[in-house]
């Protein structure tokens, strides 16, 4: 049977409508319904000017299209392993894939490390933004990046206070530094970060089985296994091992070819950042730099600056399947309209809308916080605290928040070929890096009971809250005017921490990770707050009213002798 002309273009113009693939936006950060105007305000409360940042940030938004194809590519070429040449040699040669490499310049170039350590006003609040930008479309070079900001806090730390344990080390360190910190692609080194074991990635102090031994020439070298490194391609790493009685913190070297010093194992096959090579190590007298004969009070830095990118790329996971769901509800139909104008998807759209600016200034925030030298009235209680449960709450949220956005794609979210999955998969890493929430939550407990950290922090959520502060606890003003149409929303927030602060005088330890949670939510409810109250935006106050209504965690806790009966 013949088909005519006419028909068979109805054919495929009908099959062209179907074609619904979500947009990419041209410019993330100047299409973004929020990142402007927090820059811009961040900067103004505290009287600076945001030329800079704002036109760096808007050249920056108008590689996303760029950064997001690199990654894809880098999902669909993870890493390889070749344990012997052709000859039966030892070479243990990690192969990544071209665009791992091009994101890892250009990660160097736009100064996504660099900027931190740089003399530039409000430089936390730059660089954050920047990785919000960056990390969800990063193919996962967040990760090396994060431990590299780790490693130069830790490092500058160090060097400034003039604690080097090894002081004819100075120089070599000081250049390592420079290397960490750098801008040029040809220089910039990247850094690992070796905690975890066989017997455990939490509790290092009892679980670090790594030895190192002081050598006649003056140079300690490591023996034992480190059981999780991700990023193995990197140049430098942190490590801990047993010196003598201590548990030191080191820095190593990691050799260009293979000298026998170190030995992969395996390249670990993840769930998900398949990406990131991530190896099993077995040290054979690995030289090292000793920086600190006390290694866990000195990797306090490294954590918090870890624990930061875990909520900044948690903030911008869920941003990015944000924008891709909300353009794609535009495209999809049902029930003979567009899914957009459905009122119950149009509900779901706005909650993840709520929930992404939440975890967004709730990371910001966190930043402001940690770099807060203008501020101190802050006690080092608050910054300790907040870093631990913004860490859990913001990798809740995301893994939660990620899983329902694919759902906004029906059958197209469940596909690989999308690359849609792939964020999912990715995303459930990060509850599980830098502390799992039980452990984290244990942390926070014991954080809550030293001292006064627990009026601290109340104190600072209240005036957060109401407005008697600015993010990151600036106070810029006496004069506080509350924005008549937030009204409702602090009223919730009120009852809801009156309530927290009862059950925490009770037990932090049995309210369990619920307790973190609840302090997690009621920090994101703050920031929503603070931010709405000092812009009166209608978006930034519905935001806020939806998060108290829908974010707010549950205060409740399972009782004890039910815990014991269900696990016999």
């Amino acid at each position: 049977m013949m088909i005519c002309r006419k028909t068979l273009i109805r054919i495929f113009t009908r099959r062209i409508h179907y074609v619904t693939a979500p947009k990419i936006p041209e410019n993330a950060y100047l299409e973004d319904t929020l990142l402007p105007r927090l820059v811009t305000e961040v900067y103004k409360q505290r009287g600076e000017c945001d030329k800079d940042v704002q036109g760096d940030l808007s050249r920056f938004g108008g590689r996303y299209r760029e950064l997001n194809s690199l990654a894809l590519q880098c999902e669909a070429n993870p890493p390889k392993l070749q344990r012997l040449d052709g000859w039966g040699g030892r070479v243990d040669d990690i192969t990544t894939c071209t665009e791992w490499k091009i994101l890892h310049g250009i990660a160097s170039k736009e100064g996504i490390v660099a900027i931190g350590h740089e003399d530039k006003a409000l430089r936390e609040a730059w660089q954050s933004v920047k990785l919000i930008l960056f990390g969800g479309v990063s193919g996962m070079v967040s990760c090396p990046l994060a431990m590299t900001d780790g490693a130069a806090t830790t490092l500058t730390s160090l060097l400034n206070t003039s604690s080097i344990s090894s002081e004819q080390w100075r120089d070599t360190l000081t250049t390592t530094l420079a290397h960490l910190t750098s801008r040029d692609p040809s220089q910039f080194w990247t850094s690992g970060q070796w905690m975890t074991e066989r017997s455990g990635g939490s509790d290092v102090t009892r679980a670090t089985e790594t030895t190192a031994h002081l050598g006649e020439d003056g140079v300690y070298r490591l023996y034992g296994n480190k059981f999780y490194t991700s990023a193995i391609d990197c140049r430098v790493s942190l490590a801990l091992a047993r010196n003598e009685e201590n548990l030191s913190l080191f820095l190593v070297y990691l050799p260009k070819v293979f000298d026998g010093t170190i030995e992969v194992e395996k390249l670990k096959n993840k769930m998900g950042t398949r990406q990131l090579p991530t190896a099993e190590l077995s040290l054979k007298g690995l030289p090292g730099i000793l920086l600190a004969e006390k290694g866990i009070t000195n990797i306090i830095p490294m954590l918090q600056v870890t624990r930061l990118y875990n909520a900044l790329t948690a903030a911008s996971y869920l941003r990015h399947i944000t924008i891709l769901a909300r353009d794609f509800a535009t495209k999809r139909s049902a029930f003979g309209q567009t899914i957009s104008s459905l009122s119950l998807h149009r509900t779901s759209l706005a909650r993840l809308e709520a929930f992404s600016r939440a975890l967004t200034l709730q990371s910001v925030d966190l930043a402001l916080v940690l770099n807060s030298e203008e501020t101190p009235s802050l006690s080092l209680s608050v910054s300790r605290v907040l870093s631990a449960v913004v860490k859990v709450h913001t990798a809740q949220v995301a893994v939660t928040s990620v899983r329902e956005g694919l759902e906004c794609f029906g059958g197209a979210g469940y596909m690989e070929d999308t690359g849609l999955p792939g964020i999912f998969r990715d995303t459930c890493v990060l509850p599980v890096w830098e502390g799992t929430p039980d452990v984290l939550s244990a942390e926070t407990a014991r954080a809550l009971s030293r001292g006064n950290s627990r009026t601290d922090i109340l104190r600072y959520l209240r005036e957060l809250a109401t407005g008697w502060c600015a993010m990151g606890g600036y106070q810029p003003r006496e004069d506080v005017k509350l924005c008549p149409q937030i009204e409702p929303a602090l009223t919730e927030f009120n009852i809801y921490l009156n309530q927290l602060e009862l059950a925490m005088e009770q037990s932090e330890q049995h309210l369990g990770r619920n307790m973190t949670l609840a302090l997690g939510s009621a920090h994101a409810a703050a920031v929503l707050i603070n931010f709405a109250n000092a812009t009166c935006n209608p978006s930034d106050v519905a935001a806020a009213r939806a998060w108290c209504e829908l974010g707010l965690v549950p205060i409740s806790r399972l009782d004890v002798n039910d815990v014991n009966v269900l696990l016999g």
